[in-house]
Order: C-alpha cells, then sequence, then structure tokens
C-alpha cells in the first residue's frame, strides 16, 4: 500500500526560480513538482501561479525564441493565471514579475507576434482577442498606451525596453488599428535575430544589415567613440554624440549594434523617441539629447540643459487623463498600478525642471493638473514609500500638499 507523500509547498516554485536563474534552464522538475501541488492543492493560487510561469518558460524562456512559441502551450499556461484571477481577482501571493494579467497578456501577445512574424495576421488577430476574453489587455494598461501613443507624431519611432509598453501597444496596432504609423522597437527583443527582420520586412522600417547578416552580429569590444549622423539633404544638420560601451565597461551588444544603424538610418525621416525615462544603457548615451515631452523623450539635435535652456511645457500634459478607467480595473493589478504611476513619473520629472528655472507659478498649476487627474483615491501610489517621495517633493511647490 502506497500513501502520498507531501510535498514542501515552495519546493516547485523555488525550483522553477532556480531554472530561471540558470543559463541553461530545464524547468521540467518544476513542472513536474508544480503539477503535483496543484492537483494536491487545487485552490491554492500561488501554486498555479508560478506553475503558469513554468509552462510559459518552457514555451519560450526568452524573446529569442518568442517566434517559436505554440498555441497549445500558451493555452495550457494562459488557464493556470486564469484560474489565479478567479481564485483571487487582487492576487495575493509571491510574485516573480509580472501581474496575472499581465502574464496573460504577455502569453498571448507573444503568441500573436509569432503569427505576425509568420505574416498571419488573421492569426495574430484571433490570439490578441482570445487574450482579452481571457483577461488580458485590461483597459488601465491599453489606455496608458493609447496616450503613450498619442504622445508621439506621425510616422515616428517609439523605442522602449518595457514588454507593459510593446505588447499593448502591438495588440492597439492590430485590433484598434491605432496610431498604425508609428514603429515600436523594442530594445530588448532587437537582440533576437528573428525581430529585426520582422521590423524590416513587416514594419518596412529601415535597417541597413541584410538577414545574413543579422544572423552572425554579435557583441563586440568597444572604446567610447564620436557618432555623428548627418542629414543627406542638409549637410548642416547632424547629431554627434559620444557612444560609451553598454556592457561591462568594454562592449556593445548585438541590439546596440542594430539599434544605432537604425537611428543611423532613419533620424532624418521619422522622429525618433524612447519611453520616458530610459536608461543611457539602452538609449545608446543619448540621454542629454532627450527632450522630454510627457511619457516619451524625443531625440534633438543639440544637447539639452534644463538648469538654463528655455522650454516649454508639452502640450500633452493636457491630455492625460484616466477618466474612462474604473479604479477597480486599475487595483486588481499591481502591474496596472505601476504603469499608470508613469504620468506621475512624467508629471514629477517637468515640475523639477520648472523648479530649477524658479518657474514657480507654472510648477504649481502643473501639480494642481497632476492631482486632480491621478488622485490617490483613483490610482494608488506602487508603495507608501514612493508616496512620502511624491509628498517630501512637492512640498518645494506648494506647502499644503498632501
Amino acid at each position: 500500500m502506497t500513501t502520498d507523500v507531501a510535498i514542501p509547498i515552495d519546493s516547485g516554485k523555488n525550483e522553477f526560480k532556480l531554472q530561471a536563474q540558470s543559463q541553461t534552464p530545464d524547468y521540467s522538475k518544476a513542472y513536474k513538482i508544480l503539477s503535483t501541488q496543484v492537483k494536491q492543492n487545487p485552490k491554492n493560487a500561488e501554486l498555479k501561479y508560478f506553475l503558469g510561469y513554468t509552462i510559459d518558460r518552457m514555451n519560450a524562456d526568452d524573446g529569442k525564441s518568442m517566434f517559436q512559441v505554440r498555441k497549445d502551450m500558451s493555452i495550457e499556461a494562459s488557464e493556470q493565471f486564469e484560474e489565479v484571477n478567479r481564485l483571487e481577482p487582487i492576487y495575493k501571493g509571491e510574485q516573480y514579475i509580472l501581474d496575472p494579467y499581465a502574464k496573460i497578456t504577455s502569453i498571448w501577445g507573444s503568441l500573436a507576434e509569432a503569427y505576425l512574424n509568420r505574416n498571419l495576421p488573421d492569426s495574430a488577430k484571433w490570439a490578441f482577442s482570445e487574450g482579452k476574453r481571457r483577461g488580458g489587455f485590461i483597459e488601465p494598461i491599453l489606455e496608458f498606451n493609447r496616450q503613450l501613443l498619442n504622445s508621439c507624431d506621425t510616422n515616428s519611432i517609439l523605442i522602449t525596453y518595457r514588454d507593459d509598453i510593446t505588447i499593448p501597444i502591438w495588440y492597439l496596432q492590430t485590433i484598434e488599428n491605432f496610431k498604425n504609423d508609428i514603429i515600436v522597437v523594442n530594445a530588448n527583443l532587437i537582440n533576437a535575430s528573428w525581430y529585426p527582420k520582422y521590423l524590416r520586412n513587416q514594419r518596412k522600417l529601415k535597417i541597413s544589415f541584410p538577414d545574413a547578416e543579422i544572423d552572425t552580429i554579435d557583441y563586440m569590444q568597444w572604446q567610447s567613440e564620436k557618432i555623428e549622423i548627418t542629414n543627406p539633404k542638409d549637410t548642416t544638420k547632424k547629431l554627434s554624440w559620444e557612444l560609451r560601451p553598454t556592457y561591462m565597461e568594454g562592449y556593445i551588444l548585438k541590439g546596440d549594434r542594430i539599434l544605432l544603424d537604425i537611428i543611423q538610418q532613419n533620424l532624418f525621416t521619422r522622429d525618433i523617441y524612447f519611453n520616458a525615462g530610459s536608461d543611457s544603457t539602452y538609449n545608446l548615451f543619448l540621454t542629454d539629447y532627450l527632450i522630454e515631452q510627457g511619457l516619451v523623450s524625443k531625440i534633438g539635435m543639440q544637447p539639452f540643459n534644463y538648469l538654463k535652456d528655455v522650454f516649454t511645457v508639452s502640450n500633452n500634459f493636457e491630455f492625460y487623463n484616466i477618466k474612462d478607467v474604473k479604479a477597480e480595473d486599475i487595483i486588481k493589478s499591481k502591474d496596472a498600478i505601476t504603469t499608470l504611476n508613469g504620468f506621475r513619473s512624467a508629471y514629477s520629472k517637468t515640475i523639477y525642471y520648472l523648479i530649477l528655472q524658479a518657474r514657480m507659478d507654472e510648477a504649481k498649476e502643473l501639480l494642481k493638473q497632476m492631482t486632480e487627474k491621478f488622485s490617490k483615491d483613483k490610482l494608488p501610489f506602487v508603495s507608501e514609500e514612493q508616496e512620502k517621495n511624491y509628498a517630501d517633493f512637492f512640498k518645494q511647490v506648494d506647502k499644503n500638499y498632501r
């Protein structure tokens, strides 16, 4: 006679995290343990959460294999997160990276992109719609990204490193036909050979590397070097800056080389933006040339000094709002709260620049606008520490700020 042996409750979760840190992960053991645990504990949302993550990683461990994701495994992974949302509409367990709503978005967005990469638009539309039906692509995230896209000029390029921007934009452009003229370039995915090929062949983005060369491009040793891009139609107009190593103080990565090529090929035919708050290692050290325009930063031709150079507060702030988003849809998702706090971050950065120039009346007006549109009751802060930091900062503008 045999009896079921109780499995330590954290063993499957810990095995998943161990493999996630490995250079050559094998999730089969984590899958076996978590599958057994979920059968033994059918109402444990955290176990289902980590089983869903395990299945998803078995389907595609990173962006390089995204184009190969399988429909059956996407469904299997999604079903675990859907069950998490049924058990706990506001998930209370340990969160590995994304919350369950965002993870459903990622799973179905990846499958849809795999279809788009194979030039199967109808299948992609099905995958996006299915992801929405199953609980992904929630309205707060979509609305944030609509307003992000509206912050960019027509026919521009938006460079981002965040999946919570890239994947919902794929949805908006494919399902809602929203701002299709803008090409979003994910600075993480661009390290995967399939993605720059997709950008050029499907999205018609100018990239000079042929397919065969994209396959063979690798990281390379790099010392700080001056990069100069000249407008071929007007040689008096040029962008010149110092590109420093982006990796281990002596290298630039494959994606950096392709991203640099994209900027070189498109700078004088398309406006180029980064999502606000971009890190210097993925914006190729163009930080001093970026002009803040709310949720986005636009590449300019000259360094901009916010201490002394006169700037105009972007008109984008006038249109930012969450009036059509339900509070209950925000608070159920940690990732929605984090993403929508990007509005506060954009406001606070411009307010800071106004303070630097002693333009206190404008700073106070912008603070009033932000406070009215993004109240704590509707949009919680990410943490108590963040809320305190904002309060301490904004008291420099308005001593009555709470």
